[in-house]
């Protein structure tokens, strides 16, 4: 049965929409030539002179797929960052990472360790064995270490190198590696066109093999060297789509032949790998070549080995007791494994939350999914990264209150009836303090006994001020109460005052409270700042003006305690605060979140580990629906 014709009104829509369509694939292509013209060229890593997310694994089949792959990764830890300590959370945080790599389907093994040779800068140094180009191809679709470089590192060093033979046979390191161990790394840069020919690369390996063999059969000394090997990286590709003759040649630009030497490092000594380096280099000063090549070596100490888990790991089922808040759902775990279909990950995605929000503005559900994304490994090349980003907080930038809050526990469940009273009184009697701005209550939705009261205070310094004279108050308060069942617990947190001095408390509905506990440190502090500020954006963008959204998070409302609220304790706490629609809203809205979350790690599991990890003294939360007197 034949469609029925389209009406005139619909081929108008057609054509205009294919119009526009055109029009923005032009836009676009007269967008790149601009940036081609006025961009230096950028590569990222490839194969065979192909960059990586120019190929999939059905179109490399005629590439010998099965050819063992060896990632190389490099970067540069930010100042502060220690990763021999595995009980703090920049190393959990690796560890987190290497187990969600090894389980990317094709991976053979991961050794990792420190340079040792950096005078200032921290360096990580890793080496991922793949047993194809289409497991290497995975990775580097794959969330990879994008996570951690963005937290800990300043730079990344994406490459890899090619071996004609099967895994078994391919130069990993293996049972030879000792815990101790220390690997040299020699690297020699030549130019293309020196190396071109495969007789020049032969004669370089039958040098460094001699002068392999010679270190290795010196009889001065147990020299402690366990293996050696070597290979040819591959050379990166333009970053650009379709790239010209030039820019693909401007990738071309270099050969680098790459040495391992492992020692013990019982036996370990630099000299004597700063003598085989040197003799290398000696070797090479008759090189007939465009350039004389270089040689660089990098010591790195072995730390750790990471296998590949013997079986698949399932994902968990749903839990069956539902998790309401962002507590419950950190304190569960979520299952660090890559997706099955990484290539259609991202756009599958997309396709879900254009859904959500269509559906959302014609009112047949409440407010879009939770926005996933993720930047995929091939994505991160030399000089691509940017420092961490400072949050985004006005209060930076703005004067600031600071928001006090009254935990009150009644000894009977009559916070609607004695609450308006309890807030009247302490409004009126701590109103009279100079420091006083304004006040709120509000009763706490999981716990009916239980009600805050929130005053506001001009400063911090105003609050200090005030300290004595208004716990002097509260305390005459609950002494000639016959309501309250137990002392008073006081929390703070700050909230910056808008253009017209207001807080914006008034127009809450309601307010989740969520403190995170972190280990001391300024470098806690700013890893913390930038993951909360990733978990934020999975609300659907600012820019996706009048959609409803389940909730909203302001860096108006919430931040750091007071350094005095902490200074008995041995940790640092971060409030949040969300403001919710409804409490349906909440609740669907960590439903689909959690359920995202176990169905996608990169899209969504990341994100919460990576809140869970850093704050290692433990999440909680209160869910307080604001009260109006």
């Amino acid at each position: 049965m034949e469609p029925p014709p389209k009406s005139p009104s619909q081929c108008r829509t057609t054509r205009l929409t294919r119009r526009r369509m055109r029009h923005a694939r032009e836009t676009q292509l007269r967008l790149q030539r601009e940036a081609r013209r006025i961009a230096t060229p950028r590569f990222g890593p490839a194969v065979n002179g192909i960059l990586w997310r120019k190929s999939r694994p059905e179109e490399i089949a005629d590439e010998s797929p099965q050819t063992p792959i060896l990632s190389i990764i490099e970067f540069s830890l930010k100042p502060g960052v220690d990763l021999r300590d595995d009980s703090r959370p920049p190393r959990k945080l690796l560890d987190a990472t290497l187990r969600y790599i090894s389980s990317v389907p094709g991976c053979h093994g991961i050794e990792w360790g420190l340079r040792l040779d950096v005078d200032v800068e921290a360096g990580f140094f890793c080496l991922i064995s793949w047993d194809s180009v289409v497991a290497w191809h995975k990775f580097q679709h794959s969330l990879g270490f994008t996570p951690l470089v963005a937290l800990l590192a300043s730079d990344v060093s994406n490459r890899c190198a090619k071996f004609a033979g099967r895994v078994s046979s391919a130069p990993g390191l293996g049972e030879v590696v000792r815990a101790n161990a220390i690997i040299d790394v020699v690297s020699v840069t030549f130019s293309a066109q020196d190396v071109s020919l495969q007789e020049r690369r032969l004669a370089l390996e039958e040098r460094w093999n001699a002068l392999a063999v010679a270190s290795l059969t010196d009889s001065d000394s147990d020299n402690g060297l366990l293996h050696s090997h070597f290979m040819w990286l591959e050379n990166n590709a333009s970053t650009f789509a379709d790239p010209s003759p030039a820019e693909a040649a401007a990738a071309n630009v270099s050969a680098i032949f790459t040495a391992f030497l492992v020692r013990d490092g019982v036996y370990y000594d630099s000299h004597r790998a700063r003598h085989l380096c040197d003799s290398l280099q000696t070797s090479l000063q008759s090189y007939q070549g465009n350039e004389p090549p270089s040689t660089l070596r990098k010591s790195v100490q072995l730390i750790n080995q990471v296998q590949p888990p013997q079986e698949a790991h399932h994902l968990p089922l749903q839990p069956t007791v539902p998790l309401t808040s962002l507590a419950s759902i950190l304190q569960g775990d979520f299952p660090r494994q890559c997706s099955a279909d990484l290539f259609n990950l991202r756009e599958h995605a997309r396709r879900v939350l254009d859904r959500s929000i269509s559906d959302a503005r014609a009112r047949t559900r409440l407010f879009p999914l939770p926005q996933g994304y993720f930047t995929s490994q091939g994505e991160l090349h030399e000089g691509s990264m940017s420092v961490i980003p400072e949050w985004q907080n006005r209060q930076a930038s703005w004067a600031h209150y600071l928001v006090e809050i009254v935990w009150i526990q009644l000894k009977r469940h009559s916070v609607r009836v004695h609450g308006p009273r309890i807030y009247n009184q302490i409004s009126n009697d701590v109103g009279a303090l100079p420091g006083f701005i304004k006040a709120f209550w509000a009763r706490d939705v999981e716990d009916i006994t239980k009600l805050a009261v929130l005053i506001v205070w001009g400063s911090e310094h105003a609050q200090r001020a005030d300290l004595h004279d208004c716990r002097r108050i509260l305390d005459d308060f609950v002494a000639s109460s016959a309501q309250i069942s137990s002392p008073l617990a006081y929390q703070a947190f700050p909230i910056a005052r808008d253009r017209e001095g207001s807080t914006g408390l008034d127009r809450v509905e309601y307010l989740e409270l969520i403190w995170f506990h972190l280990p001391p440190g300024a470098l806690e502090r700013q890893l913390f700042e930038y993951a909360y500020s990733v978990f934020t954006r999975m609300t659907v963008p600012s820019q996706q003006g009048g959609i409803p959204t389940a909730f909203r998070v302001s860096s108006d409302l919430g931040g750091w305690q007071p350094a005095e609220a902490t200074e008995s304790s041995d940790s640092q706490t971060f409030t949040a605060a969300l403001t919710w629609m409804s409490t349906t809203a909440r609740l669907e809205w960590y439903g689909e979140l959690l359920g995202a979350s176990l169905w996608s790690y990169e899209l969504f599991g990341h994100k919460l580990d990576a809140l869970k990890i850093l704050a290692t003294g433990g999440v909680s939360g209160r869910f307080l629906a604001m009260q109006r007197s």
